[in-house]
């Protein structure tokens, strides 16, 4: 074979890998989510491809745990390890994976090379996968915590067992876990003085993914994922098996269930929205607009009373148009 070294290409330099590794990000970003890229957009050029880069990282972990996608490196000398990870994890859970032997041992060990990618970053070690020459650089740049992306990681292993969450402080917990590492990451990369920045966006990490959950709801039933805590169910006179059952949405039960629930989303959004005044002004923009098409799908739930269960939760077409074009108004949240 001959190489393109020898037609005369030159080698590329360690400039031109990153520059492509930050636009392989890109490329990712701009496939899994219409919504979080086009908030990006607003962000100066630095800071975008940082946040590229970041939810590059973030959504491959999910898509691995998903079951949408597996790196395709060779990754057989994991399976040890990958083995007594999930001895470990069915121990703490006391619980068994939600998937078959092999498709769970696929995504633990998958998991575990992208934990053994920040420890790389953390050594000052090399790596020739996009994601982490782009991540690395970030880190770098913006001081980043990578513990944040562990503890993410972590958050994505629960998924792979069957979520059982008794009271909201579990839910949080979880929420804190898949969400707030990732806010806690990103608002180093908006910019603040006023270190309770860091509060306020753990804060909006819990508000999203509260909704995400309502928004995901069948889609995740048909995992056997129920996020919404059971205790708290219970005490509306509704368990697991309810929520099989399209006519719960017209409950009186799931309606009291529902203010309950949307009484803890609105607390945490109270919170959350501290944190847009306090980051960078050259980077307030793109979280207030991401904060604005969370609000029109909470705003959709009230509308319907709760019935996130007869179709998903969406935006309509108006509120969609709006957020294409920028636009961020005032929500009507009132159940």
């Amino acid at each position: 074979m001959v190489s393109i070294f020898q037609l005369g290409q030159e080698k590329p330099t360690n400039a031109d890998r990153l520059e492509n590794a930050y636009l392989d990000c890109e490329v990712i970003a701009r496939n899994a989510s219409s919504s979080f890229f086009r908030s990006f957009r607003h962000l100066p050029s630095h800071k975008r491809k940082a946040v590229n880069a970041l939810y590059a990282f973030c959504r491959r972990v999910d898509d691995i745990v998903d079951g949408d996608w597996l790196p395709e490196q060779n990754l057989s000398h994991l399976d040890e390890q990958a083995k007594n990870r999930s001895i470990q994890l069915s121990i703490d859970k006391q619980s068994e994976p939600l998937n078959d032997d092999l498709n769970h041992l696929l995504k633990l060990r998958s998991l575990l090379w992208y934990r053994i990618n920040l420890d790389k970053i953390e050594a000052g070690e090399s790596t020739n996968d996009s994601i982490f020459i782009a991540l690395a650089d970030v880190v770098k740049k913006y001081s980043l915590e990578l513990d944040h992306l562990r503890e993410l990681i972590s958050g994505m292993e629960d998924d792979l067992y069957c979520a059982n969450y008794e009271r909201f402080e579990d839910l949080r917990r979880y929420c804190y876990r898949v969400a707030s590492t990732v806010g806690l990451c990103l608002v180093e990369i908006y910019g603040y003085n006023d270190p309770n920045a860091r509060r306020h966006a753990v804060e909006m990490g819990i508000y999203l993914q509260m909704v995400n959950v309502l928004r995901d709801i069948q889609e995740d039933m048909s995992r056997n994922r129920v996020y919404l805590p059971t205790e708290e169910l219970a005490k509306f006179g509704i368990s697991k098996e309810d929520l099989k059952s399209a006519k719960l949405s017209s409950s009186a039960g799931w309606q009291e269930f529902m203010r309950h629930y949307l009484d803890h989303v609105m607390a945490h959004r109270k919170n959350a929205v501290g944190l847009l005044s306090l980051i960078d002004k050259d980077s307030r923009y793109s979280p207030s607009l991401m904060c604005a098409a969370y609000d029109a799908i909470l705003e959709e739930a009230m509308k319907r009373n709760g019935d996130v269960f007869t179709r998903r939760l969406t935006m309509s077409f108006y509120r969609k148009l709006q957020f294409a074009l920028g636009i961020i108004r005032k929500p009507r949240l009132k159940f």
